[in-house]
């Protein structure tokens, strides 16, 4: 093989590992994006729940996430009026010290009894 042949076979490696790490960096950046909290939540709890918590788009930005989840909120209190009203009497839990904890524990608590209830409903659906 001669000198030019040489150069050049290098040249076309050095092109094709440009190349290839610009796949890698845009691979690695959907990588990112899928492994995001919103990404794997919706993967969790479907398609349709998850754009409504999350918004439409992709990567859900926070103005879509916070349509998102003003959405689903003001539609479970349209739908479920008891939902409201318990709403209505946790609000006194809020006043003095820590009650914004008290609230998202709650919050926590009941999100974990209804996923704990569909995931049981769609067990018993399957088996």
């Amino acid at each position: 093989m001669n000198p030019i042949d040489r150069h050049a076979r290098k040249q076309v490696l050095l092109t094709r590992i440009a190349f290839e790490r610009v796949e890698l960096q845009r691979d690695l950046e959907q990588l990112r994006q899928a492994a995001r909290v919103p990404q794997l939540l919706r993967g969790l709890v479907g398609a349709s729940l998850g754009r409504s918590l999350f918004g439409a788009g992709g990567a859900a930005t926070g103005g879509s996430a916070a349509k998102g989840w003003l959405g689903l909120a003001l539609s479970l209190l349209r739908r479920y009026r008891v939902a409201a009203v318990l709403l209505g009497a946790v609000t006194p839990l809020l006043r003095g010290r820590g009650g914004w904890r008290r609230l998202v524990r709650l919050g926590a608590l009941g999100a974990a009894a209804w996923f704990g209830w569909r995931a049981t409903r769609n067990r018993d659906r399957t088996g």
